[in-house]
Formats: structure tokens, C-alpha cells, sequence
């Protein structure tokens, strides 16, 4: 709205500029949300280059951000599984090598996975092997709820609408068959 406030002292041409800019910005808003509507695999710009990253999301309340659940190509055999619960990335207590069980749920199948806090990104991270049973969750359902033991992470809900054709996508580059 700072625009609206400055906009009375610019000459017409720019007030009119100024108003339609704050117009498509507000139109545009509504179209993050639909993001977090199925899973993508896309090209990320990441530390050392690009990678494909099969990701979702999941809508952010009041002034949090927005909780993320991704996989990149990680270890031999294995996805880089990373979830950002869109809280304040701090580590509990401090501790920057701490980690913690989060349990993965459809709401039928529980899997418990141990996840590393990584301190650069404040996120977390666990290795998914490509036909494990977390792999094989991530590609079924209709969403998924992520659950860590530790109250500092916020439990977050994911659909899994189009994760079994963005994790079939990402597989290949990852050397998954």
C-alpha cells in the first residue's frame, strides 16, 4: 500500500503505472497458493549449480512461511529427502547437529525416519532410498502428514496429488529405475 500513499504526489502517467502494478500484484497472490496444489519436478538453482527437484508445499498462515517438503538426487540409491517446516529454521535448543524422528503418515501406513537438521539451510534431511517405503508412501495417497517427535518442527500436511509422476520424473536423473 505504500504505493496508494505515494501515488497522489506522481505525475499521471506513473500514478496510473503505480495502481496497475498494485493491482497485479494483489491478482497475482492468490496464484502461490495454487502452488502448493500437487507436486512439480522442476530445475532448482541450488549451492554448486542445478538440480531436478521433485517438491510440494504447503500454504503458510498469518506471517509464517510457507512449509516445503522436497527430493533431489542424494546418496547412491537413494533421494535427497528435505523438509522445511516453515517455522523459524532454527535446531532445538541450539544444536546444530541435532536429529530427530519425524514420522511420515497417510492416515493408514506410518513411517518413522530419523532426519538430520542441516544448519545451512535450516531444514531437514534424510535419505529416501528409491524403492524404500518412504519412496513408496510419497507415491500413494492423498496426503501425507509429517509428524516430528521434537515441538520446535511443526507438524505439516502435503497432498501427494502428482508426487508419484514428479518422483517418476526425478528418478531417472537420480539413477533409480
Amino acid at each position: 500500500m505504500v504505493l496508494a500513499t505515494g501515488a497522489a504526489e506522481m505525475p499521471g502517467k506513473y500514478r496510473l503505472a503505480a495502481s496497475q502494478l498494485s493491482i497485479l500484484v494483489l491478482t497475482a497472490l492468490p496464484g502461490f497458493a495454487a502452488d502448493c496444489d500437487g507436486w512439480k519436478a522442476e530445475v532448482w538453482d541450488v549451492e554448486g549449480g542445478r538440480a531436478l527437484t521433485a517438491h510440494i508445499c504447503s500454504p503458510a498462515a498469518g506471517t509464517e512461511r510457507e512449509a516445503m517438503l522436497y527430493l533431489q538426487c542424494g546418496e547412491e540409491g537413494a533421494f535427497a529427502l528435505r523438509f522445511d517446516d516453515g517455522g523459524q529454521g532454527d535446531p532445538p535448543d541450539g544444536n546444530p547437529e541435532w536429529s530427530g524422528r519425524v514420522v511420515f503418515s497417510d492416515g493408514r501406513t506410518d513411517v518413522e525416519v530419523t532426519m538430520i537438521y542441516e544448519a545451512m539451510d535450516g531444514v531437514l534431511y534424510a535419505p529416501a532410498a528409491f524403492s524404500g517405503p518412504l519412496t513408496a508412501l510419497l507415491r500413494s495417497g492423498n496426503d501425507i502428514t509429517l509428524t516430528p517427535d521434537e515441538t520446535t518442527f511443526k507438524a505439516r500436511r502435503f497432498t501427494l496429488n502428482g508426487s508419484s509422476a514428479a518422483l517418476g520424473r526425478l528418478g531417472p536423473t537420480c539413477g533409480a529405475r
